[in-house]
Formats: C-alpha cells, structure tokens, sequence
C-alpha cells in the first residue's frame, strides 16, 4: 500500500476532537539511508508490525496484525527507541484529520497528519485554523527519529548541549557524573551552543573542560532531554578515552566515574535520570 499524507504542527487543540485512542510503539529495526523501518505497534487492543519504505510525501507500508503474545515477545527488543502518544480524529473540508498529542519527554509536541488518495489531492488540501508549520518529511519529526533522538531542536526556545561520557570497566558499562559549580546536584558536563562549532563538538569540549575526560561523539547517536520550562539539552553520548588528572574547572566541580546504576541513583532530576537510562540501552544494544 502506497501511503501519501501530510504532517502539521498543532498550534492549538481544536474543540470536537472524537475518538481517543491510546498508541504504543517501538522500532524493531531501521535503516536511515535506505528509509526503512519496521515498527511494532500498540493501538488500543490491537496490535501490529508493520514495515515502511521510502521518505516524503509518499511512502510504502505493509502492516499485519499480530496477537498480543506475539507483541509482548517482539517489544522488548524495541527497548530505547519507543514512543507514546494519544491519537484523536476530527473532521476537515470532508478530511479526516488525526491529531497525536506525544506523552513523556516528547510532551507537549502535537502534529496533525491528512491521509489523501493521490499525490494531486494532496496539493490541493489547505491548512485550517489549528495547523501550524508543516513538517512533512521533516526527519526530526518522523516517529522513528522522535523515537531515537526525542523532541526536536527547534520545537523549543532555548537548548544547551551537553556529554555522556561512558566506559567500560569489568565489563560493565560506567558513566563520568560531575557536580553543578555548587557542588549541590550531580550532572552532566553541558554548555551553550557555540558559533561555528558543530553540537558533537561543543559536547566534546564541555566534557573536557567540565568533567576532565577526552573522547569522541557518534554524532548521529544524540537524545533530546527536556528540563525545566523551554529549555532542552541535547546529550551526545562521548566513548572516555582519556581521563585527566588536571582538568579547567576541576577547582569547583566533583567527579566520579559510576556504574549505570549508581548513577541513575545519583541523579536528582528524573527526566536526566530517564535520558540517561534510554542512551545505556541504546549504548549496549
């Protein structure tokens, strides 16, 4: 099946939204270059896999319906690259729109998508009141990089960019936590953009010059944590391979390099806490 739709930012929630249904799912596998996936999917009581190829305002997509058994086998494998929303539906100009209104840390991201029949038809559909900007075929707002990376960039006001330094020790995955400059809460090494430098490398230079560790970022391997108000920080996780006994701001910041666990106990915010969770699980799978 040939699947031609079109995707809008919601600036407001319409009045007569019917239907609300709640959607779990998570990616089994994708492929970024070949614009393919094959996503796992929880709507209502039903279930279903279902495969998608291709990229814009036309895709391919097989979908069957499996039993709840099989869904339960298949979804832990999707650990680290789930999502889950509320999708309602309302009626447009004889359009049925469906608004998805994402829950969690995608909170308060809402997008309404128009199925049409023809590419032509397509064309010829004009936004109402409540769509915003359209995204359609917008890689920061396919499920599968929401899933991913979380909420976009520029879907909020303010970000800052911040490290995951990581290692291995006796086979067990560590992380590089270091203080605010009070030394009240523990952390990740973090900073604001910088002109001219790309994100991976602010990252890089805010874990050196905050936390003392050297390494290197994946730079297509980020999440999106939303803090307090506006603000997101996007986290690069960084491989450790150098850890400085010197480092710029080591007169008023702690470091420790602890065990996934640990850490997840040391760090007072729970939205970093969940972050920080998600990359290990990606990290490791």
């Amino acid at each position: 099946m040939i699947e031609i739709e079109r995707k809008f930012l919601v600036t407001s929630l319409p009045d007569g939204l019917m239907d609300e249904t709640l959607i779990q799912q998570g990616y089994l596998a994708h492929d970024e270059h070949e614009h393919m996936e094959i996503r796992l999917r929880r709507y209502g009581k039903k279930q279903f896999l279902t495969i998608k190829e291709g990229a814009g305002l036309s895709r391919r997509e097989t979908e069957v319906e499996i039993t709840r058994r099989q869904f339960d086998q298949l979804w832990p494998s999707t650990e680290g690259r789930r999502l889950e929303k509320k999708r309602s539906c309302i009626r447009v100009g004889g359009y049925k729109v469906e608004v998805d209104q994402y829950l969690g840390e995608l909170e308060p991201l809402v997008v309404a998508e128009v199925e049409f029949s023809s590419v032509e038809e397509s064309e010829r559909f004009e936004k109402t009141y409540f769509m915003g900007r359209e995204v359609t075929g917008v890689d920061a707002y396919k499920n599968l990089f929401l899933a991913l990376h979380g909420m976009p960039e520029n879907d909020t006001s303010e970000h800052q960019i911040g490290a995951l330094p990581y290692l291995m020790r006796g086979g067990r995955l560590h992380f590089v936590l270091v203080t605010n400059s009070t030394q009240t809460r523990w952390i990740l090494p973090k900073g604001q953009p910088e002109p001219g430098m790309s994100r991976h490398d602010v990252a890089v230079m805010e874990a050196m010059e905050e936390a003392g560790v050297i390494g290197s970022c994946i730079p297509r391997l980020h999440l999106a944590c939303r803090q307090s108000g506006e603000r997101t920080l996007q986290i690069y996780p960084l491989k450790v391979t150098t850890i400085l006994k010197n480092w710029p701001e080591m007169g008023w910041r702690k470091r420790m390099v602890v065990p996934l666990d640990k850490a997840l106990k040391m760090i007072s915010d729970p939205n970093l806490s969940l972050c920080v969770q998600r990359l290990a699980n990606r990290l490791v799978s």
